[in-house]
């Protein structure tokens, strides 16, 4: 067996990897509930998604647009239903009902959350949730498991329904069995939540049923003073449908197991509904279908009142289902005399309802089109906009968005969510870099390409960071760069003053945070030069006056009285060279140049009837030239840092009541890069931490080189305690421009965007870098090409406390007014495709992605309904910011766009190769692709072929791609699977495995090939002179190419539904691995590969499949593994799988055992479940979970601390801690500090 393996290197001992850890990077877009449900408190208008495995709480703001508050991405499982249940707020015609013992006072009450989220999981658990924003994990969740002694079909979570008066909430399976929790008063549960707990449950019942549950509701009672509770199911039994009435008095505890039942069949034209919605009038309830919709009451329950179904105004033809309804906000006065709903269709048409007190139907307007699927979440959001509603809908195929609905108006949308599932293939592209010298932040960036149910698909670069959505887009052509900005805002008025600056002119612009009347320039009367002179630095006091600093005069500018405004030079033999201005303390500190020297100056603002400045007696001399200036106030006492050009940072400490100022420390940065760069530090900024006298800060350099040095500093009262440098990180190779605001700061490399922050628990050697992406909604595949100077300034709101923060930043040549995100989360960037993707790769010789479409015409010719459909390939940029162009035949035949491949009417394509081939010491390109079409005869069976074509860059366009046909070959079976061996091209058809060889091959290949796949194949990687192959029902299979034919050597031994393999190189003394994901979840490593019987060493069970297995360019810093895969389902989510060696595994499985033994990281978990878990479940599959370890990654040090001294009672346990760590990170002063910044480090996110 030649070629196995790569690990006999210089005789070493190879390495074996024994261990797994997966972590979901990228959450699945699909929303499947979106609920307007205020679950901090009433003063925020809070909106819950819910989607797979997550809920993200987002906030209503005054500028009709959603903001991220909370996000909860590790659930236990995937939501089956969700709802809002009242605990603090009431229906208008609800009395309080009973009273509880306990009772909240109003102004408790107002500090709580009046609703609470209800979920059901399908890990058969029930979930009541609610947020604290003043906690650590601010959602507080109460667990309800359910009972697990029935079969799949009878898995309880189906159904969930809540009593509008909030006094049970309901629970059903698919078929036979439902229960009824009854509630607390909600008195009682405000009170739990006061104490910060919730136990809503106050005791349950549990009901058998014959037949099929096909919807649950409760239904609302028929006054204000009605005590009844009543529960609607419909149920299919055998060829009938039923509708079952459950009731029960709220004031008889004893009848909770023995309910009032009344059970009447429906007529068969109701016998399957799509849709039930119960009504506010008189118990009553609409029920829905393809054909109808029939109004039942109590006292017509057997005479429904029936309407026709409405048939929006488009081609009847287009058949579609009423899928979603939601309840609108309406005045008391409106409740009480009508009942109005929304109806939505899953194409997206909109109707609003209005029944009067009898039930009756009385008026049905048609809203408009969405213009998006809606099959899973709708909803109305109450934003006190008298104008109109605010709906919010989503769907799984395609975006959701919110929209205003005006009256007599279509709806509009705002603000649009991104959804980029279902995913059909992806791939990952490297970062290029353009210096030999890699940097630190070079990193894998992801690809995939989905459909949608429009017809339409896109492909979509799945980003990680901090979103700049962009409002405002202002052309700036009048500067050719500019080389600063400075936002300052008066928050009297609520206006933003922005000076612009580039090296020979400077500008004012004023706008306000709402941007309602645009933005202007400010240019008469100002005193400020804007003139040919550079702008060093510019600022305002805390009345608001605008303060601007030149070489020559220090400028002031009074919005409220533009006469006081005033110049003030500087002495005529100084030059000032550097400069800032501070806000908190009214100062103005500069550096000058003069015949004498270098010099410090520091002067007072002081306002009055005329702007002065007031100098301290003697300017401070300097030995060196500062390039970059910064001041600090920490009360009564200030620090200047200055940096100098040679790599040494200057501190100054600042008596703010004498002005005195006095030299700290001369501090010289330590950068260890063997190649010779500059050391100059152009900007600085601080980031702080404490508060108090005592104070923590960050103090980041940025040099002139692209890397950023931080400083861990402690400030107090007498001044500089403590300056200690934390390790640099190289981000690019051009200077980067620093600016914080408060707890953050941001700087830009080259044209990226950073934002610089603290963890939670302001451990200054644990700092992140989070990308900041520019977005831009009206053109979903923008990014800023150039990107030279940004500023930023932020609003309190005084109600809500929500901060809000503006981005202006000079891009492209236009100034972008950005609204800056908090959270860091998934950033989409989308190119549309004109048909629906399939397959996507990239082409390293042609630095492009090359994609298949398939388009889908009505063609008459085949049949009232009969629709041809097409595949095409495509050449896409991945930095296009323009949609894909479909070519059509004239336009190629004209020269207008260049010629692509196209399969036939019919064909699919089902693989894309790119492939590069030596022969003969020459290197050639072409792109491969396998195809499946229909056979005439049978149209249950398919035929396949091979095409091959040449592509290259347009020698006078370079942005366009040619290509021409070089080979096709038809075969007998579709292709999916390809692999290139030498200048042979090895093709999976069917069962048969053969190669696709030129007349003259340097390889002589067997007429007949002895190899025979057991089902047909779905990856195929080659390596050496090995063939590994996925197949669709036996795994793994290895072949070997011996004497040009093909023979298998191994295979996995247990028979799985593979969908994908990543082969990992053998790189120094470490094992070829091949990384498998079949149906199911299953994720296994094969690193034996020399095995005729292969077995897994470490494997993963994941909540999802992983369609897609791709290995990423970049090697993870922090472990032995030589690379990252990413795996990729059809969801939408994505995983990163590293293989771990045997030292790295049994630290992480010691921390993976810790968790899951503590109630506040697995709060789910039974006693007996934290017992044995560590023990059988993870330790046997050598699986570590990164989903629970990031639980202990988002808290501190002190958490992982105390988990160790519960457990310190074992000895053993600390002594196993204590060594695996040492073997990991080494030794350190504080062993557990160490590995808990390794653990951070480890488990963030970054690309």
């Amino acid at each position: 067996m030649s070629d196995m393996t790569g690990a006999e290197v210089d005789g070493a001992e190879p390495v074996k990897m024994t261990g797994l850890l997966t972590q979901p990077i990228i959450p699945s877009p699909i929303i499947n509930w979106i609920l307007p449900a205020r679950v901090r408190n009433k003063d925020h208008n809070d909106v819950v998604f819910v989607g797979e495995r997550r809920i993200q709480v987002k906030e209503a703001l005054d500028g009709a647009n959603l903001a991220d508050v909370f996000e909860k991405n590790d659930l236990n499982g995937s939501p089956l239903g969700a709802k809002v249940i009242n605990v603090g707020t009431q229906l208008p015609w609800v009395n309080q009902g009973i009273h509880a013992s306990r009772s909240v006072g109003s102004m408790e009450a107002e500090t709580l959350a009046p609703q609470i989220l209800f979920l059901a999981l399908d890990s058969n658990e029930l979930l009541f949730v609610y947020c604290d924003p003043e906690k650590e994990d601010p959602f507080i969740i109460h667990y309800r498991p359910l009972p697990r002694d029935v079969n799949t079909a009878e898995k309880y979570g189906r159904h969930i329904a809540v009593d509008p008066k909030s006094r049970a909430v309901a629970v059903s399976a698919s078929r036979n069995f439902f229960g009824v929790m009854w509630l607390h008063s909600t008195n009682e549960i405000q009170y739990e939540m006061l104490r910060g707990g919730l136990q809503p449950i106050q005791s349950e019942s549990f009901f058998k049923i014959n037949g099929d549950i096909l919807f649950m509701e409760f239904l609302f009672p028929k006054s204000m003073d009605d005590k009844k509770i009543i529960l609607l199911l419909i149920v299919h039994k055998e060829s009938t449908t039923q509708a079952l009435f459950y009731e029960w008095d709220e004031l008889r505890m004893d009848e909770r197991l023995f309910p009032n039942i009344t059970t009447i069949s429906l007529s068969p034209q109701d016998s399957l509904p799509t849709m039930i919605v119960p009504l506010a009038k008189e118990s009553s309830f609409l029920l829905i279908t393809t054909t109808s919709m029939a109004m039942y009451t109590p006292h017509s329950l057997n005479r429904p009142m029936r309407y026709p179904v409405i048939i929006p105004d488009t081609d009847a033809s287009e058949i579609g289902l009423w899928t979603r309804w939601a309840r609108p906000s309406r005045n008391w006065l409106y409740s009480q005399r009508y009942d109005g709903i929304f109806l939505c269709r899953e194409d997206g048409w909109i109707y609003y309802l209005e029944f009067g007190n009898e039930g009756e139907l009385e008026t049905q307007t048609s809203l408009g089109q969405l213009h998006c699927d809606v099959d899973t979440a709708f909803d109305v959001l109450d934003m006190g906009h008298e104008g109109g509603d605010f709906i919010l809908a989503a769907g799984s195929h395609g975006d959701g968005g919110l929209f205003v609905q005006e009256a007599r108006d279509h709806p509009r949308c705002v603000q649009r969510f991104l959804n980029w599932a279902p995913v059909t293939d992806a791939v990952v592209v490297p970062s290029f870099s353009q210096h030999p010298l890699k940097t630190d932040q070079d990193q894998d960036r992801l690809f995939v390409c989905s459909s949608s149910s429009s017809g339409n698909g896109a492909i979509t670069e799945l980003r990680y960071g901090v979103e700049a959505q962009i409002g405002v887009d202002v052309p700036l052509d009048r500067f050719s760069n500019i080389r600063d900005m400075w936002a300052m805002t008066k928050e009297m008025t609520g206006e933003i003053y922005l000076m612009i600056a580039d090296p020979m002119t400077s500008v004012l612009l004023r706008t306000t945070f709402e941007v309602e009347d645009g933005i202007s320039a400010v240019e008469d009367g100002t005193d400020l030069d804007t003139g040919e002179t550079l702008t060093l630095a510019t600022g305002s006091t805390r009345s608001g006056i605008i303060v601007q600093v030149t070489a020559k005069a220090t400028h002031f500018f009074n919005s409220d009285d533009p006469r006081s405004s005033r110049s003030i030079p500087h002495d005529p033999s100084l030059v000032a060279t550097t400069a800032t201005v501070d806000k908190t303390d009214s100062l103005v500190i500069m550096t000058v140049t003069s015949p004498k020297g270098f010099y410090l100056y520091l002067a007072k603002i002081v306002e009055g009837k005329e702007i002065s400045l007031e100098h301290p007696m003697n300017a401070t001399s300097l030995e060196k030239a500062p390039i970059s200036t910064l001041y600090q106030s920490w009360g009564t006492t200030g620090l200047i840092f200055l940096g100098t050009g040679d790599g040494n940072v200057l501190v100054y400490h600042v008596n703010n009541d004498t002005l005195s100022i006095s030299e700290v420390a001369i501090v010289s940065i330590s950068v260890n890069v063997e190649d010779d760069i500059s050391k100059a530090i152009d900007s600085l900024a601080v980031i702080r931490m404490g508060n108090g006298h005592e104070s923590s800060a960050l103090l980041l350099c940025g040099l002139r080189s692209g890397i950023l040095v931080p400083f861990d500093i402690e400030v107090n009262s007498y001044g500089l305690q403590k300056m200690d440098q934390q390790t640099p990180r190289h981000v690019g190779k051009t200077s980067i421009t620093l600016k914080a605001l408060n707890s953050f700061a941001l700087f830009t490399c080259g044209d990226g965007l950073w934002r610089i922050s603290y963890t939670s628990d302001g451990n200054p050697s644990d700092y992140f870098l989070s990308r900041v992406w520019i977005t831009d909604q009206s053109c979903p595949a923008y990014f800023p090409v150039t990107l030279s100077s940004f500023s930023f300034v932020e609003k309190i709101d005084p109600d809500t406390g929500f901060t809000s923060v503006v981005l202006f930043c000079y891009a492209d040549y236009s100034l972008l007014v950005c609204s800056l995100g908090h959270e860091i989360k998934t950033v989409p960037r989308r190119i549309d495709v004109p048909g629906i993707p399939n397959k996507l790769t990239y082409s390293r010789h042609l630095r492009s992605l090359v994609v298949s479409y398939t388009i889908s015409e009505i063609c008459f010719q085949l049949g009232p309904l009969g629709r041809a459909t097409k595949s095409y390939i495509e050449f896409v940029d991945p930095d296009s910011q323009n949609p894909v162009e479909h070519g059509d035949g004239e336009a190629i035949s004209e020269g207008k766009m260049p010629w692509r491949p196209s399969a036939s009417s019919g064909e699919k394509i089902t693989c894309i190769f790119d492939w590069t081939a030596e022969k003969h010491g020459n290197e050639y390109h072409l792109i491969a692709i396998g195809t499946s079409l229909p056979i005439l005869d049978d149209l249950n069976d398919r035929q396949g072929r091979v095409l091959l074509f040449h592509a290259s860059s347009d020698p006078i366009n370079g942005n366009q791609i040619n290509c021409f046909d070089k080979y096709t070959q038809m075969l007998d079976k579709p292709v999916y699977a390809m692999a290139a061996y030498r200048d042979s091209l090895i093709v999976a058809s069917g069962k048969s495995l053969f190669p696709v060889v030129a007349s003259n091959s340097e390889v002589k290949w067997r007429r007949d090939i002895s190899a025979v796949l057991p089902s047909p194949a779905i990856a195929m990687t080659v390596h050496g002179n090995l063939i590994y192959v996925t197949t669709s029902r036996n795994s793994t299979l290895i072949y070997e190419i011996v004497n040009g034919d093909i023979l298998e050597i191994g295979s996995d031994g247990i028979a799985r539904d593979g969908l994908s393999h990543a082969l990992i190189k053998a790189c120094g003394n470490k094992l070829d691995m091949i990384v498998v994901g079949t149906r199911g979840g299953s994720v296994r490593v094969f690193d034996n590969l020399e095995l005729d019987n292969l077995k897994s060493s470490p494997s993963a069970e994941l909540p999802v499949s992983m369609l897609r297995l791709v290995q990423g360019s970049k090697s993870p810093s922090l472990l032995s593994t030589t690379t990252t895969v990413y795996g990729f389902a059809l969801n939408g989510s994505v995983y990163r799988i590293l293989i771990l060696a045997e030292h790295e595994r049994r630290l992480l499985q010691i921390l993976l055992n810790l968790c899951l033994r503590d109630k506040a990281i697995c709060p789910a978990w039974s006693i007996r479940r934290r017992r044995i878990a560590p023990a059988e479940e993870f330790a046997v599959r050598r699986h570590i979970d990164g989903t629970i370890l990031a639980r202990l990654a988002e808290r501190d040090v002190q958490h992982l601390k105390q988990m160790l001294a519960q457990h310190t009672v074992k000895r053993a346990l600390a002594d196993e801690f204590d060594e695996a760590a040492q073997g990991v990170v080494g030794k350190s002063e504080d062993q557990t500090l160490a590995v808990f910044e390794w653990l951070r480090a480890l488990l963030h996110i970054k690309f």
